[in-house]
C-alpha cells in the first residue's frame, strides 16, 4: 500500500514537472518570437532608411545627405543590437537585459556591417577567421564569447 503511495506521488511529481517544462519552453518561444518580430520591423525600417539615402546621394544637398547617413548608421547600429541579442538567446540567453547592455558596449566595436555584411573584426579592423578559415560568423563570434573568461560569466550556462 505504501509503495503504490509513494510511485503515484512520484508520478504526480513527474507530471507536474513536465507541465512546468513545457510551460517554460512555452514563454521562450514567445520571446524568441516577440525578438524575431522585432528584428523584422528593425530590418525593414533599414531597408527603408537605405532606399531613402540612395536617392538623396544623387542630389547635390550635402547637408540632407549627411542627415541620413546618420540615420542610416543609426539603424544599421539597432539592427545589428538586435541581431546580437537575439544570438545570444538562442545560445542560452544573457542573465538579464542589464548584463546584455554590457556585454554589448564591450563587444560592439568587434562587429561591423560593411556591404550590407555582418564582420566580425580584430582590434586593427581586419576581419576574424574561424579555425577553419572561414569568416568568422555572428553565430561563431556568440560562441567564442561562451568561451572567453571574461565574457563568459553573461551566459546561463
Amino acid at each position: 500500500m505504501e509503495s503504490e503511495t509513494i510511485q503515484n506521488q512520484q508520478q504526480l511529481d513527474y507530471k507536474v514537472l513536465l507541465a512546468n517544462a513545457k510551460l517554460a519552453l512555452k514563454v521562450e518561444y514567445q520571446r524568441s518570437a516577440a525578438l524575431i518580430s522585432e528584428l523584422q520591423a528593425i530590418k525593414t525600417q533599414l531597408a527603408q532608411v537605405q532606399a531613402e539615402n540612395k536617392i538623396l546621394r544623387e542630389s547635390a544637398y550635402k547637408d540632407v545627405i549627411k542627415h541620413f547617413e546618420a540615420r542610416t548608421q543609426a539603424a544599421e547600429a539597432q539592427s545589428l543590437k538586435a541581431e546580437v541579442r537575439q544570438q545570444f538567446i538562442e545560445a542560452n540567453g544573457c542573465k538579464d537585459d542589464e548584463s546584455f547592455n554590457t556585454l554589448w558596449d564591450s563587444i560592439k566595436n568587434k562587429i561591423q556591417i560593411k556591404d550590407g555584411e555582418v564582420r566580425i573584426v580584430a582590434q586593427n579592423g581586419t576581419p576574424k577567421f574561424t579555425l577553419n578559415g572561414k569568416m568568422m560568423t555572428l553565430r561563431d563570434f556568440v560562441q567564442s564569447l561562451k568561451q572567453d573568461p571574461i565574457s563568459r560569466k553573461f551566459f546561463l550556462n
